[in-house]
Protein backbone atom coordinates (compact mmCIF):
# COMPACT_ATOMS: atom_id res chain seq x y z
CA UNK A 1 0.00 0.00 0.00
CA UNK A 2 1.45 3.81 -1.16
CA UNK A 3 0.45 7.07 -0.18
CA UNK A 4 -2.05 8.12 -2.82
CA UNK A 5 -2.72 12.01 -3.52
CA UNK A 6 -5.51 12.92 -1.30
CA UNK A 7 -7.28 16.39 -1.74
CA UNK A 8 -9.70 18.14 0.71
CA UNK A 9 -12.01 21.10 -0.50
CA UNK A 10 -10.35 24.40 -0.08
CA UNK A 11 -12.38 27.41 -0.48
CA UNK A 12 -15.94 27.69 -2.93
CA UNK A 13 -14.20 25.40 -5.40
CA UNK A 14 -10.88 24.75 -5.04
CA UNK A 15 -8.84 22.04 -3.20
CA UNK A 16 -5.73 21.42 -1.00
CA UNK A 17 -3.25 18.67 -1.99
CA UNK A 18 -2.02 16.93 1.31
CA UNK A 19 1.62 16.79 1.18
CA UNK A 20 1.78 13.78 4.04
CA UNK A 21 5.52 12.42 5.13
CA UNK A 22 6.74 9.73 2.30
CA UNK A 23 6.85 7.41 4.61
CA UNK A 24 3.13 7.00 5.88
CA UNK A 25 1.39 4.82 3.70
CA UNK A 26 -1.98 5.80 3.45
CA UNK A 27 -4.50 4.61 1.11
CA UNK A 28 -7.90 5.75 0.38
CA UNK A 29 -9.47 3.41 3.21
CA UNK A 30 -7.99 5.70 5.53
CA UNK A 31 -10.71 8.75 3.69
CA UNK A 32 -14.16 9.32 4.65
CA UNK A 33 -16.52 11.18 2.32
CA UNK A 34 -19.76 11.86 3.39
CA UNK A 35 -22.69 10.84 0.84
CA UNK A 36 -23.64 13.91 -1.45
CA UNK A 37 -25.34 11.80 -3.83
CA UNK A 38 -28.99 12.78 -5.56
CA UNK A 39 -29.61 16.55 -4.53
CA UNK A 40 -32.35 18.11 -5.51
CA UNK A 41 -32.84 19.57 -8.62
CA UNK A 42 -35.30 22.09 -8.50
CA UNK A 43 -35.77 23.37 -5.00
CA UNK A 44 -38.97 25.22 -5.07
CA UNK A 45 -40.60 22.32 -6.70
CA UNK A 46 -39.33 20.39 -3.36
CA UNK A 47 -40.60 22.77 -0.94
CA UNK A 48 -44.41 22.77 -2.50
CA UNK A 49 -44.30 19.33 -2.29
CA UNK A 50 -43.29 18.86 1.16
CA UNK A 51 -45.72 22.13 2.21
CA UNK A 52 -48.75 19.80 0.25
CA UNK A 53 -47.48 16.86 2.21
CA UNK A 54 -46.53 17.74 5.83
CA UNK A 55 -45.72 15.03 8.57
CA UNK A 56 -47.94 14.39 11.33
CA UNK A 57 -50.45 17.70 11.32
CA UNK A 58 -52.63 19.92 8.78
CA UNK A 59 -51.04 22.18 5.84
CA UNK A 60 -49.29 25.92 6.88
CA UNK A 61 -51.79 27.56 5.41
CA UNK A 62 -54.90 25.79 6.80
CA UNK A 63 -53.32 26.72 10.80
CA UNK A 64 -53.43 30.47 9.76
CA UNK A 65 -56.62 32.91 8.88
CA UNK A 66 -57.17 36.89 8.62
CA UNK A 67 -55.75 38.36 11.84
CA UNK A 68 -53.64 35.48 12.65
CA UNK A 69 -50.40 36.41 14.01
CA UNK A 70 -47.25 34.48 12.58
CA UNK A 71 -43.24 34.59 13.62
CA UNK A 72 -40.98 32.93 11.15
CA UNK A 73 -37.73 32.50 12.73
CA UNK A 74 -34.75 31.34 10.45
CA UNK A 75 -31.39 30.05 11.48
CA UNK A 76 -28.73 32.22 11.65
CA UNK A 77 -25.91 33.60 8.90
CA UNK A 78 -23.09 31.12 9.67
CA UNK A 79 -25.99 28.28 8.24
CA UNK A 80 -25.90 27.72 4.56
CA UNK A 81 -30.21 26.62 4.89
CA UNK A 82 -31.82 28.33 1.64
CA UNK A 83 -33.51 30.97 3.79
CA UNK A 84 -33.95 33.45 0.73
CA UNK A 85 -35.44 30.85 -1.66
CA UNK A 86 -37.85 29.33 1.27
CA UNK A 87 -39.12 32.90 2.09
CA UNK A 88 -41.48 33.99 -0.80
CA UNK A 89 -42.91 30.67 -0.95
CA UNK A 90 -43.48 30.35 3.03
CA UNK A 91 -45.20 34.12 3.09
CA UNK A 92 -47.21 33.73 -0.60
CA UNK A 93 -48.62 30.83 1.00
CA UNK A 94 -49.38 32.69 4.66
CA UNK A 95 -50.33 35.74 2.43
CA UNK A 96 -52.97 33.33 0.11
CA UNK A 97 -54.77 32.07 3.92
CA UNK A 98 -55.48 35.79 4.59
CA UNK A 99 -52.08 36.88 6.75
CA UNK A 100 -51.48 40.46 6.45
CA UNK A 101 -47.52 41.22 5.81
CA UNK A 102 -48.16 43.72 9.41
CA UNK A 103 -48.75 40.23 11.20
CA UNK A 104 -45.72 38.79 10.12
CA UNK A 105 -42.26 38.91 12.48
CA UNK A 106 -39.05 37.25 11.18
CA UNK A 107 -36.69 36.49 13.37
CA UNK A 108 -33.02 34.95 13.05
CA UNK A 109 -31.88 32.56 15.95
CA UNK A 110 -28.42 33.86 16.69
CA UNK A 111 -27.93 32.56 20.18
CA UNK A 112 -24.95 33.45 21.78
CA UNK A 113 -23.56 34.42 18.20
CA UNK A 114 -23.11 37.52 16.34
CA UNK A 115 -25.86 40.31 16.22
CA UNK A 116 -27.36 40.12 12.85
CA UNK A 117 -27.12 43.60 11.59
CA UNK A 118 -29.28 45.52 8.85
CA UNK A 119 -26.80 44.35 6.06
CA UNK A 120 -26.21 40.89 6.92
CA UNK A 121 -30.42 40.49 7.52
CA UNK A 122 -30.96 41.85 4.06
CA UNK A 123 -28.50 39.28 2.66
CA UNK A 124 -30.16 36.46 4.62
CA UNK A 125 -33.65 37.38 3.76
CA UNK A 126 -33.33 38.83 0.73
CA UNK A 127 -34.01 42.71 0.36
CA UNK A 128 -38.12 42.12 -0.33
CA UNK A 129 -38.86 40.53 3.08
CA UNK A 130 -35.86 42.79 5.03
CA UNK A 131 -38.21 45.94 3.60
CA UNK A 132 -41.47 44.54 4.38
CA UNK A 133 -41.38 42.60 7.41
CA UNK A 134 -40.87 43.33 10.77
CA UNK A 135 -37.22 41.74 11.18
CA UNK A 136 -35.25 41.16 14.33
CA UNK A 137 -31.73 40.12 15.78
CA UNK A 138 -33.12 39.28 19.44
CA UNK A 139 -30.57 40.40 22.01
CA UNK A 140 -29.88 37.96 23.90
CA UNK A 141 -28.60 39.47 27.28
CA UNK A 142 -31.88 42.10 26.98
CA UNK A 143 -34.53 40.29 29.53
CA UNK A 144 -37.12 42.72 29.11
CA UNK A 145 -37.04 42.32 25.17
CA UNK A 146 -38.32 38.25 26.43
CA UNK A 147 -41.62 36.46 27.60
CA UNK A 148 -41.37 34.59 30.95
CA UNK A 149 -43.24 31.06 30.00
CA UNK A 150 -42.49 29.53 33.17
CA UNK A 151 -40.15 26.55 34.20
CA UNK A 152 -40.13 22.80 32.80
CA UNK A 153 -39.99 20.25 34.81
CA UNK A 154 -36.49 19.65 34.33
CA UNK A 155 -35.37 23.21 35.99
CA UNK A 156 -35.16 25.02 32.54
CA UNK A 157 -36.68 28.84 32.65
CA UNK A 158 -38.12 29.29 29.45
CA UNK A 159 -38.03 32.90 28.47
CA UNK A 160 -38.69 33.70 24.73
CA UNK A 161 -38.24 36.78 22.20
CA UNK A 162 -41.20 38.40 23.04
CA UNK A 163 -42.21 38.22 18.68
CA UNK A 164 -42.16 34.87 19.01
CA UNK A 165 -43.51 34.05 22.31
CA UNK A 166 -46.79 36.34 21.69
CA UNK A 167 -47.65 34.47 18.16
CA UNK A 168 -50.50 32.60 17.58
CA UNK A 169 -47.90 30.32 15.29
CA UNK A 170 -43.98 29.99 14.62
CA UNK A 171 -42.54 28.86 11.27
CA UNK A 172 -39.14 27.74 11.96
CA UNK A 173 -36.57 27.74 8.67
CA UNK A 174 -33.80 25.52 9.15
CA UNK A 175 -31.45 22.57 8.36
CA UNK A 176 -30.26 18.75 10.38
CA UNK A 177 -26.64 18.75 10.59
CA UNK A 178 -24.65 16.96 13.08
CA UNK A 179 -24.76 18.38 16.54
CA UNK A 180 -22.43 17.86 19.28
CA UNK A 181 -24.56 18.05 22.25
CA UNK A 182 -28.00 17.84 20.69
CA UNK A 183 -27.33 14.98 18.71
CA UNK A 184 -28.21 16.76 15.44
CA UNK A 185 -28.91 20.56 15.02
CA UNK A 186 -32.94 22.04 13.75
CA UNK A 187 -36.40 22.54 14.72
CA UNK A 188 -37.28 23.59 18.00
CA UNK A 189 -33.23 24.25 18.74
CA UNK A 190 -33.76 27.71 16.34
CA UNK A 191 -35.96 29.26 19.38
CA UNK A 192 -34.08 27.05 21.76
CA UNK A 193 -31.71 28.45 22.06
CA UNK A 194 -31.81 30.47 19.06
CA UNK A 195 -34.04 33.15 20.03
CA UNK A 196 -34.08 32.54 23.71
CA UNK A 197 -32.50 34.95 26.88
CA UNK A 198 -29.14 33.68 27.89
CA UNK A 199 -30.59 32.16 31.47
CA UNK A 200 -32.35 29.42 28.76
CA UNK A 201 -29.75 29.17 26.86
CA UNK A 202 -27.34 28.48 29.84
CA UNK A 203 -29.37 25.96 31.15
CA UNK A 204 -29.95 24.44 28.09
CA UNK A 205 -26.75 23.69 26.93
CA UNK A 206 -25.54 22.07 30.73
CA UNK A 207 -27.71 19.23 29.55
CA UNK A 208 -25.93 15.76 29.39
CA UNK A 209 -22.46 17.48 30.77
CA UNK A 210 -22.67 16.28 34.38
CA UNK A 211 -19.21 16.37 35.98
CA UNK A 212 -17.87 12.82 34.91
CA UNK A 213 -19.89 12.36 31.62
CA UNK A 214 -18.26 12.61 28.22
CA UNK A 215 -20.46 15.33 26.34
CA UNK A 216 -19.27 13.82 23.01
CA UNK A 217 -21.27 11.15 23.26
CA UNK A 218 -24.01 12.88 22.79
CA UNK A 219 -22.84 13.29 19.13
CA UNK A 220 -25.12 11.85 16.71
CA UNK A 221 -27.78 10.70 19.02
CA UNK A 222 -31.14 10.06 18.93
CA UNK A 223 -33.94 12.78 20.40
CA UNK A 224 -35.32 9.85 22.48
CA UNK A 225 -31.57 9.48 24.34
CA UNK A 226 -30.41 13.05 23.95
CA UNK A 227 -30.81 14.97 27.07
CA UNK A 228 -30.29 18.55 25.29
CA UNK A 229 -32.82 17.32 22.73
CA UNK A 230 -35.38 15.99 25.37
CA UNK A 231 -34.88 19.62 27.57
CA UNK A 232 -35.98 21.62 23.98
CA UNK A 233 -38.65 19.24 22.92
CA UNK A 234 -39.94 19.84 26.57
CA UNK A 235 -39.61 23.60 26.68
CA UNK A 236 -41.50 24.24 23.08
CA UNK A 237 -44.28 22.69 24.88
CA UNK A 238 -44.55 25.74 27.08
CA UNK A 239 -44.64 28.26 23.77
CA UNK A 240 -47.58 27.15 21.63
CA UNK A 241 -48.06 26.01 17.99
CA UNK A 242 -45.26 25.56 15.60
CA UNK A 243 -44.61 24.42 12.17
CA UNK A 244 -41.32 23.27 10.86
CA UNK A 245 -39.60 23.71 6.99
CA UNK A 246 -36.31 21.58 7.53
CA UNK A 247 -33.74 20.86 5.25
CA UNK A 248 -31.29 17.85 5.08
CA UNK A 249 -28.16 19.60 2.91
CA UNK A 250 -24.77 19.34 2.18
CA UNK A 251 -22.36 22.39 1.08
CA UNK A 252 -23.94 25.32 0.24
CA UNK A 253 -26.85 25.06 -2.77
CA UNK A 254 -26.94 21.37 -2.09
CA UNK A 255 -30.15 20.19 -0.54
CA UNK A 256 -30.99 16.50 -0.20
CA UNK A 257 -34.55 16.76 1.25
CA UNK A 258 -36.95 19.33 2.14
CA UNK A 259 -39.42 18.56 4.70
CA UNK A 260 -42.01 20.40 6.24
CA UNK A 261 -44.75 19.61 9.66
CA UNK A 262 -44.91 18.68 12.93
CA UNK A 263 -40.88 20.18 13.97
CA UNK A 264 -40.54 16.52 16.61
CA UNK A 265 -41.69 14.15 13.39
CA UNK A 266 -39.60 16.54 10.81
CA UNK A 267 -36.73 16.49 13.05
CA UNK A 268 -36.09 13.02 13.40
CA UNK A 269 -36.93 11.83 9.61
CA UNK A 270 -33.81 14.13 8.86
CA UNK A 271 -31.82 12.85 11.85
CA UNK A 272 -32.05 9.43 10.45
CA UNK A 273 -31.33 10.17 7.10
CA UNK A 274 -28.13 12.53 8.16
CA UNK A 275 -27.26 9.71 10.27
CA UNK A 276 -26.97 7.51 7.24
CA UNK A 277 -24.86 10.10 4.78
CA UNK A 278 -22.80 11.84 7.57
CA UNK A 279 -22.09 9.01 10.36
CA UNK A 280 -18.57 7.85 9.81
CA UNK A 281 -17.95 3.33 9.89
CA UNK A 282 -16.48 2.53 13.44
CA UNK A 283 -12.95 1.49 13.08
CA UNK A 284 -9.81 1.59 15.50
CA UNK A 285 -8.92 5.16 16.94
CA UNK A 286 -5.86 6.55 14.58
CA UNK A 287 -2.84 7.97 15.97
CA UNK A 288 -3.53 10.93 13.33
CA UNK A 289 -6.86 12.23 12.65
CA UNK A 290 -6.96 15.20 10.02
CA UNK A 291 -9.86 17.14 9.61
CA UNK A 292 -10.83 19.63 7.16
CA UNK A 293 -13.33 22.12 8.14
CA UNK A 294 -15.30 22.05 4.64
CA UNK A 295 -18.13 23.61 3.95
CA UNK A 296 -17.91 25.91 6.75
CA UNK A 297 -16.83 29.38 5.21
CA UNK A 298 -14.00 29.80 8.03
CA UNK A 299 -15.56 31.13 11.18
CA UNK A 300 -12.72 29.41 13.49
CA UNK A 301 -15.42 28.67 16.52
CA UNK A 302 -17.49 26.53 13.88
CA UNK A 303 -13.85 24.96 12.54
CA UNK A 304 -13.24 23.70 16.00
CA UNK A 305 -16.33 22.02 15.88
CA UNK A 306 -15.49 20.00 13.28
CA UNK A 307 -12.59 18.65 14.99
CA UNK A 308 -14.66 17.65 17.92
CA UNK A 309 -16.96 16.24 15.45
CA UNK A 310 -14.31 13.09 14.93
CA UNK A 311 -12.92 13.68 18.71
CA UNK A 312 -13.66 9.88 18.62
CA UNK A 313 -11.14 9.10 16.17
CA UNK A 314 -8.63 9.95 17.73
CA UNK A 315 -6.56 8.02 20.39
CA UNK A 316 -6.05 9.71 23.60
CA UNK A 317 -2.86 11.41 23.47
CA UNK A 318 -3.32 11.37 19.31
CA UNK A 319 -2.58 14.10 17.23
CA UNK A 320 -5.79 15.87 15.31
CA UNK A 321 -4.83 18.20 12.55
CA UNK A 322 -7.39 20.54 11.49
CA UNK A 323 -7.27 21.69 7.63
CA UNK A 324 -9.56 25.48 7.91
CA UNK A 325 -9.99 27.50 5.10
CA UNK A 326 -10.52 30.26 6.74
CA UNK A 327 -12.90 32.95 4.54
CA UNK A 328 -11.51 36.75 6.36
CA UNK A 329 -14.77 38.00 6.73
CA UNK A 330 -15.59 35.38 8.87
CA UNK A 331 -12.84 35.00 11.18
CA UNK A 332 -14.38 36.46 14.02
CA UNK A 333 -17.96 36.10 13.40
CA UNK A 334 -18.22 33.42 16.84
CA UNK A 335 -15.01 34.45 18.31
CA UNK A 336 -14.03 38.07 18.57
CA UNK A 337 -10.47 38.79 17.07
CA UNK A 338 -9.14 40.63 20.50
CA UNK A 339 -10.33 37.69 22.68
CA UNK A 340 -8.32 35.18 19.99
CA UNK A 341 -5.46 37.42 19.98
CA UNK A 342 -5.21 37.71 23.67
CA UNK A 343 -5.43 33.74 24.50
CA UNK A 344 -2.63 33.83 21.33
CA UNK A 345 -0.25 36.39 22.60
CA UNK A 346 -0.06 34.20 25.93
CA UNK A 347 2.26 32.15 23.78
CA UNK A 348 3.62 28.14 25.01
CA UNK A 349 3.01 29.70 28.87
CA UNK A 350 -0.43 30.27 28.53
CA UNK A 351 -1.14 26.97 26.31
CA UNK A 352 0.32 25.35 29.16
CA UNK A 353 -1.83 27.14 31.28
CA UNK A 354 -4.94 26.79 29.74
CA UNK A 355 -4.38 22.38 29.64
CA UNK A 356 -4.11 22.19 32.95
CA UNK A 357 -6.13 24.49 34.11
CA UNK A 358 -9.38 24.21 31.93
CA UNK A 359 -10.49 21.01 33.61
CA UNK A 360 -10.54 23.27 37.02
CA UNK A 361 -12.29 25.90 35.66
CA UNK A 362 -14.95 24.12 34.02
CA UNK A 363 -15.98 22.32 37.85
CA UNK A 364 -16.08 25.79 38.51
CA UNK A 365 -18.70 27.00 35.83
CA UNK A 366 -20.55 24.07 36.43
CA UNK A 367 -21.17 24.31 39.95
CA UNK A 368 -22.13 27.99 39.31
CA UNK A 369 -24.77 27.14 36.79
CA UNK A 370 -22.79 29.06 34.06
CA UNK A 371 -23.87 29.29 30.74
CA UNK A 372 -20.00 29.04 29.63
CA UNK A 373 -19.78 25.55 31.39
CA UNK A 374 -20.36 23.88 28.15
CA UNK A 375 -17.79 25.78 26.16
CA UNK A 376 -15.56 24.69 28.75
CA UNK A 377 -16.44 21.28 28.19
CA UNK A 378 -15.64 21.54 24.98
CA UNK A 379 -12.28 22.79 24.90
CA UNK A 380 -11.28 20.05 27.80
CA UNK A 381 -12.92 17.17 25.68
CA UNK A 382 -10.74 18.80 22.37
CA UNK A 383 -7.28 19.77 23.65
CA UNK A 384 -6.29 18.52 27.29
CA UNK A 385 -6.33 14.43 26.46
CA UNK A 386 -4.93 15.65 22.94
CA UNK A 387 -2.57 17.59 20.60
CA UNK A 388 -4.69 19.72 18.51
CA UNK A 389 -2.94 21.46 15.22
CA UNK A 390 -4.73 23.52 12.65
CA UNK A 391 -3.17 24.70 9.20
CA UNK A 392 -5.22 27.64 8.55
CA UNK A 393 -2.70 30.43 6.82
CA UNK A 394 -5.17 33.28 7.34
CA UNK A 395 -5.71 32.31 11.12
CA UNK A 396 -1.96 32.47 11.10
CA UNK A 397 -1.18 35.72 9.37
CA UNK A 398 -3.92 37.60 12.17
CA UNK A 399 -3.00 35.92 15.33
CA UNK A 400 0.72 33.75 14.80
CA UNK A 401 1.38 30.42 15.41
CA UNK A 402 -0.27 29.71 18.71
CA UNK A 403 -4.06 30.06 20.12
CA UNK A 404 -3.31 28.78 23.33
CA UNK A 405 -2.53 24.89 23.68
CA UNK A 406 -3.35 24.78 19.73
CA UNK A 407 -0.56 25.10 17.00
CA UNK A 408 -0.99 26.93 14.11
CA UNK A 409 0.57 26.38 10.72
CA UNK A 410 0.70 28.10 7.70
CA UNK A 411 3.24 25.77 5.67
CA UNK A 412 2.61 22.22 5.62
CA UNK A 413 5.80 20.99 5.69
CA UNK A 414 6.40 22.82 9.13
CA UNK A 415 2.96 20.88 10.09
CA UNK A 416 3.49 17.40 9.02
CA UNK A 417 7.17 17.79 11.00
CA UNK A 418 5.45 19.12 13.58
CA UNK A 419 2.96 16.36 14.15
CA UNK A 420 5.81 13.90 13.44
CA UNK A 421 7.68 14.90 16.66
CA UNK A 422 4.32 15.42 18.94
CA UNK A 423 3.67 11.33 18.39
CA UNK A 424 4.71 8.71 20.36
CA UNK A 425 8.66 7.21 19.37
CA UNK A 426 7.15 4.01 19.10
CA UNK A 427 4.41 5.14 16.34
CA UNK A 428 6.45 7.71 14.36
CA UNK A 429 7.68 5.43 11.68
CA UNK A 430 3.98 3.85 10.98
CA UNK A 431 1.33 6.06 12.54
CA UNK A 432 -2.61 5.00 11.94
CA UNK A 433 -4.38 7.54 10.04
CA UNK A 434 -7.60 8.76 9.17
CA UNK A 435 -9.53 11.58 6.81
CA UNK A 436 -11.93 13.62 6.87
CA UNK A 437 -11.90 16.06 4.22
CA UNK A 438 -15.48 17.30 4.78
CA UNK A 439 -15.31 17.17 8.34
CA UNK A 440 -18.24 20.18 8.34
CA UNK A 441 -20.20 18.09 7.58
CA UNK A 442 -19.00 14.06 8.78
CA UNK A 443 -18.59 13.05 12.63
CA UNK A 444 -17.51 10.08 14.28
CA UNK A 445 -18.89 8.44 17.41
CA UNK A 446 -17.04 5.80 19.67
CA UNK A 447 -18.92 3.06 21.65
CA UNK A 448 -22.00 5.26 23.33
CA UNK A 449 -22.85 4.82 27.15
CA UNK A 450 -26.07 6.01 28.80
CA UNK A 451 -25.80 9.72 29.04
CA UNK A 452 -25.64 11.85 32.31
CA UNK A 453 -29.28 13.81 32.59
Amino acid sequence: MTTERIAVPWGEDGSLSLELPPDWRIGREAVFEPDLRAAISDYSVALSEALDAPLDGPRLEDRVGPGSKVAIVVDDPSRWTPVREALPIVLARLHGAGVKAEDVSISVGVGRHHAVDDQAMRRRLGDGPAETYACHSPPVDDLSAYEDLGTTARGIPVRVFRPVAQADLRVLIGSVLPHLQAGFGGGYKLIFPGTSHRETLGALHRQGIGRDSDAGRLLGSPSTENPMRQAVNEAAQLLGPCFSISHLIGAPGMIFRACAGRPESVQDALAAEARERFQAPHAPPADVVVVGNNPWPGDPMQSFKALLHHRAASVPGGVTVGLFWTDPAEIDRSMPRTAMRLIAGSGAPGGWAIRRLVPAIERVLMARESSAAFMLRWARELVVDRTVMVYAPPLYERIGGRLGPVRIFADQDALWRAVHRALPKSRRDAPSVRIFPRGGLTYSTGVRNTVDV
